[in-house]
């Protein structure tokens, strides 16, 4: 009975660190500028919003229970590099200050006066709300079961009052999609867009440290493995609920949502046509609530990392307090801001983590490490030019080299050649061993 409490509420707290800023504006964008075509982009979304992380989190326990595992069959190495970057994105150059700047923008802003700097409102909330991080975190090192216990019940309530709503009173029927959202087809918008989330990044590096939670309340390794798989599909099938529900708020309101260009604005709209102003009000919480749960679990692991990779020289409060400074001068760029500044560099890296998650969930199967590397490696050059495609500059480049790639044009130009790349790694490794089998043979006889 306690092992079943205890993984509902890792899982409870899983999905509210999943849960951020992302997560609520990215859907009901998505519906909007897909309108009649919402369940194909939706269906792309839920992949890499939903499953990719879900697939992550049982990918860590299967290699592991530590977010390094994922990557050590590339190379020692590059499992501290990948990771770096991996909490690096989802910490304080991207993911954190999202946090703050949508908190700012949905839950502060529309409350205010016009009158007011939007500029000194971003400067002086932030501050707070970052203040209110660390409060949660430095009072107390058992972050997971207060997030798990008291925050995310709150929050799936609120957010199941908004899904019901739109179930009950739609906005409408979706209308037209908008034009622009086809040039490389539904299903990739929404797949891509499931990038910005960032949630498969975090499952590599979540995964981690909720084993570590587990491991702390006296579960054996063996235990902590088969919990953490139970844990993540909680918190998988909670983010399902309300990606599908916001998308579908977005797609009903899609003839009227389709005017605004910023997220953040589509998402103030859509619930005020929903809800007039109860619906502004709680959309309000809904968005503090996301936002504080995902930046406090975010700051916890990245801090609970970077200080062990310090090895004493940084302190777990010293780690936090510095993360937390780089995150609140970031968030003072705004949503947009942030969001173009890091599509780019998700086009690389959702490669790579998804090729390993991938690899990690058959990994058993595979005997040659040598997949693994090549296989990434193969990935590389095409996420470079996908994220050229992100760029005006290089843009018309970029789509005529893709031109050539196979699913270059829909957006996966990675996949052949990281496939081509396990194909070659696992020939190589099986040629290895025969040839040192042989050479040994030889000396035997000799």
């Amino acid at each position: 009975m306690k092992k079943r409490r205890d993984v509902l509420v890792m899982g409870f707290a899983l999905f509210a660190m999943f849960l951020g800023a992302g997560n609520i504006i990215f859907p009901p964008f998505l519906g909007a500028m897909s309108g009649s075509k919402w369940w194909l982009s939706g269906l792309g979304f839920l992949i890499t919003g939903s499953g990719l992380p879900v697939l992550g989190v049982i990918a860590v326990a299967k290699a592991g229970g530590k977010a390094t595992d994922i990557s050590k069959r590339v190379s020692p190495n590059f499992a501290l590099v990948i990771n770096c970057i991996i909490l690096t994105f989802i910490g304080p150059l991207f993911a954190i200050p999202r946090t703050a700047a949508t908190t700012v923008e949905l839950s502060i802003r529309p409350f205010m006066s016009d009158q007011i700097d939007p500029q000194t409102l971003m400067i002086v909330s932030s501050l707070i709300f970052f203040g209110i991080c660390l409060f949660f975190i430095l009072s107390s090192r058992s972050v997971m079961d207060r997030i798990g216990n008291y925050l995310t019940p709150v929050l799936m309530f609120f957010l199941l009052i908004l899904i019901v709503l739109s179930i009950f009173k739609p906005l409408g029927q979706p209308g037209q999609p908008f034009d622009e959202a086809a040039e490389s087809g539904f299903f990739h918008l929404g797949f891509s867009t499931g990038y910005q989330t960032m949630d498969a990044l975090g499952s590599i590096v979540f995964g981690g440290t909720v084993a570590l939670s587990i491991l702390r309340k006296g579960y054996d390794k063996q235990e902590t493995r088969s919990m953490l798989k139970g844990v993540g599909i909680i918190a998988g099938l909670g983010i399902m609920v309300v990606y599908l529900g916001f998308i579908w708020i977005g797609a009903s309101g899609s003839s009227t949502l389709q005017q605004y260009s910023q997220r953040s604005v589509v998402t103030t709209e859509a619930v005020k046509l929903l809800a007039g102003g109860f619906g502004q009000v709680l959309l309000a919480l809904i968005i503090f609530l996301a936002c504080l749960t995902t930046a406090i679990g975010l700051l916890f692991t990245a801090g609970e990392y970077f200080s062990d990779l310090a090895k004493g020289k940084l302190s777990f409060k010293q780690v936090v307090v510095i993360l937390t400074g780089i995150s609140y001068l970031i968030s003072i760029l705004g949503v947009e801001g942030i969001i173009n500044l890091s599509t780019p560099l998700l086009e690389i890296i959702y490669p790579l983590v998804i090729i390993l998650i991938a690899l990690n969930l058959i990994g058993d199967k595979i005997k040659y490490d040598e997949c693994f590397r090549w296989g990434v490696i193969m990935a590389v050059p095409m996420g470079i030019v996908t994220a050229m495609r992100t760029i005006s500059i290089t843009k018309p480049t970029a789509e005529e080299i893709l031109t050539h790639v196979p699913l270059g044009p829909q957006g996966f130009a990675f996949f052949v050649p990281a496939v081509c790349g396990c194909i070659a790694g696992w020939l190589y490794g099986y040629y290895k061993e025969q040839r040192t089998v042989k050479q040994r043979t030889a000396r035997n006889m000799s």
